[in-house]
Parts: C-alpha cells; sequence; structure tokens
C-alpha cells in the first residue's frame, strides 16, 4: 500500500461500496484521515463503528496496481480475534469488479485474469450473478429436511467461513426453525459489526445454479440489525461451501464460475465442542473462549467465557493457532485442555460429538 512492506487483505466479496483500510493500519502508515461518522456496518450487532476516508491510496495486489482517489477507513481491531491474525484491511467490489478473479482453494492461489480473454472450462459451472448495492447475488433454494423447497436470492460471500447463513426475516417468515430436528445455539462469528449469534442446523440440500449440495450445515440468523437482518436478501453463501470448487468471479460478464474439485467432498460438520474461540494477546497468540453454548460438551466440561486454552492433549495451543483448534474441533474425540482461569491453571476433559 503506497509502497508499503505487505500488510493483510481479507479477499471480501461481501464489501461492497469500495475496499476498506483499518484504521489501525491507516494509523501505523501515517495515513491522513477526515473526520470521522458512526455507522453500524456489516455483520454483527451491537457496534457503530466511526468511519472516515484517506485519499490518493495505491494498492498492489497480484500484479495489479489499484488506485483509488479516496477509500474507508474503520477500525478491524474487533474483527482480527476471530481470524487469529492481524487483518489491514478488505479488498471489496471495486477490485473484483476490474478482473476474472480466480481463487483456487484448494492450492491457496488467487490469480487476475482479463475478462475479455477468460473462457470457462466447458466442465465448470456458470451461475448467473446480478447485484444488490456491489454485493453478487445468486439464484438458488434450499430444502428443509421436511422436504419444503423454497427459493431464495443468496450473496456470494468470500468474507464469511461459514457454509450458509440465513437472514432473520426469511428465517421468520418462512418458519425455518420448526422444521429443524435439532439446533445449536450460540456465537457464529463476528463482522465489521460485532459478535453475531444465530440458530446452527443442517438443509437436506442446498442448490446454487446447477450444482447441488447435500445435508449442509446452516446458520439461522437472530439478528436484528446489520447485514444478517436485511429484508431484501434470503442469505449468505460462505467459505465452507465456496471452498469446494475452484471459483472465479467474472463480475464484468455478470457470472460466477465454479469448477468442483474432482476429490470427493467430505460431509459438512460445524463445531463439535459448543465453544467458539477467538485469539487475543501478542502475534494472537492466546485463545481465549467467547463463548459456551449451553447443554454442549464444553459446557458438560466446565469451560467458562474469559478461558484461555493453554494446551491441548500437551501441545500447546499457541503453536497450534487458531484456525487448527477450530477444526481439530470439528471432530468427535476425547481432548485434555489445560487452561487458565482468574491466574489459576486448570485441567477439563472435553469430549466432542456431533451436535447438529
Amino acid at each position: 500500500m503506497n509502497g508499503s512492506a505487505p500488510q493483510w487483505f481479507i479477499l471480501d466479496s461481501g464489501c461492497a461500496g469500495g475496499s476498506v483500510i483499518a484504521k489501525e493500519c491507516a494509523d501505523r502508515l501515517g495515513l491522513p484521515r477526515g473526520d470521522e461518522a458512526k455507522h453500524h456496518l456489516g455483520a454483527g450487532a451491537g457496534v457503530n463503528v466511526g468511519v472516515s476516508s484517506t485519499p490518493d491510496v495505491t494498492l498492489g495486489v497480484a500484479g495489479d496496481t489499484l488506485g483509488a482517489p479516496r477509500l474507508r477507513v474503520f477500525t478491524l481491531a474487533h474483527v482480527a480475534p476471530y481470524e487469529g491474525r492481524r487483518v489491514d484491511g478488505l479488498l471489496g467490489d471495486d477490485f473484483l469488479s476490474r478482473h476474472a478473479v480466480e481463487i483456487d482453494y484448494a492450492h491457496r492461489g488467487l490469480r487476475l485474469l482479463e475478462p475479455d480473454r477468460y473462457t470457462p472450462d466447458p466442465r465448470a459451472v456458470v451461475v448467473p450473478i446480478t447485484f444488490d448495492n456491489g454485493l453478487a447475488v445468486a439464484s438458488g433454494a434450499i430444502t428443509t429436511p421436511d422436504g419444503t423447497t423454497l427459493d431464495c436470492r443468496l450473496v456470494i460471500d468470500t468474507g464469511v467461513r461459514t457454509t450458509v447463513i440465513l437472514f432473520h426475516p426469511f428465517v421468520v417468515a418462512r418458519r425455518l426453525l420448526e422444521s429443524q430436528p435439532t439446533v445449536l445455539t450460540g456465537t457464529i462469528g463476528g463482522g465489521a459489526g460485532g459478535e453475531t449469534v444465530g440458530d446452527i442446523g443442517r438443509l437436506a440440500k442446498l442448490r446454487i445454479g446447477g450444482l447441488s449440495f447435500d445435508r449442509p450445515t446452516a446458520i439461522f440468523s437472530r439478528d436484528t440489525v446489520g447485514v444478517f437482518a436485511s429484508e431484501d436478501l434470503d442469505g449468505i453463501v460462505g467459505g465452507e461451501l465456496l471452498r469446494r470448487s475452484k471459483v472465479t468471479f467474472d463480475y464484468p460478464h455478470q457470472r460466477l464460475v465454479l469448477e468442483p474439485y474432482a476429490e470427493r467432498p467430505s460431509e459438512f460438520e460445524y463445531d463439535m465442542s459448543g465453544l467458539f474461540l477467538v485469539a487475543r494477546g501478542e502475534g494472537f497468540r492466546e485463545l481465549v473462549v467467547q463463548s459456551v453454548a449451553p447443554g454442549t460438551p464444553a459446557a458438560e466440561a466446565g469451560l467458562e467465557r474469559g478461558d484461555q486454552i493453554v494446551g491441548i492433549d500437551g501441545r500447546g495451543a499457541a503453536a497450534l493457532g487458531l484456525e487448527q483448534v477450530r477444526e481439530l474441533l470439528r471432530k468427535p474425540g476425547a481432548y485434555r485442555l489445560d487452561v487458565a482461569r482468574a491466574g489459576k491453571r486448570l485441567s477439563a476433559k472435553l469430549v466432542t460429538r456431533r451436535l447438529v
């Protein structure tokens, strides 16, 4: 950014209105900022974000140079603990609209392609997209466990890590929770607007374009403010579903291109512990319990909000890192946790199981 050392940005197709620079990054680099105005932004509830702007910023990404006369600036300090790393900004619709942007999840690669020269693989599934205030929207359908199929409009959002989140007005109007044999209620993540809460269950099927996914986990949002409370759209599809394909966003031709990987995909799973963990402290090496869902293995093990997970089966949690620990807790198993609480060290046995 403006010739600086590399900065860490989230590639976020759910970031409409142009890319964003984190306030913390702008201040660290000495970028000028205008006066702040309070806004409620993105996912989450309970945080009013002070938004300002900075002029004449140049971003260099994957060989491309994106110049902007003015970019939004707001804090992402409360987003970083959910990601387990420093977040310096968001690459949004202004970046995605310039190219055909290919994300190869399996090989952790990003390529920028010239839209006029880009031809999808003949075996790929091409999904038409429209734009709603800068958000890429695809038509889809969900089938509930009782066999009801409902058409829906879904935002395609690389900035969301889960499979699908259905917005609160859609959940209420279609009485979706009544079709769920069981749900898990708790923290589901956090965005620019703060922590967000929902009910987690499963769908019988989710369809986008010509692709169909069996028994995906689904989140039924409880948010009454923010993006998950939208009445104009029905839900968001995130990275847990997208990563099963090589994905190309071709905004200039209003299409999403999905090339499913040849390897048989694993079943969709959700956290099996009842914990929601975040990372704090220097280098985001402290794994801290953000919340404990009632009636879950974490609650049965006596874990509490604010506990720090120091070790798992003798391995240091800091060395494992937030993402690896989250993956570990998506599988059934028995784990011995070393826990720090109010200056004391405790031991807890956590036996995970499928909760939805």
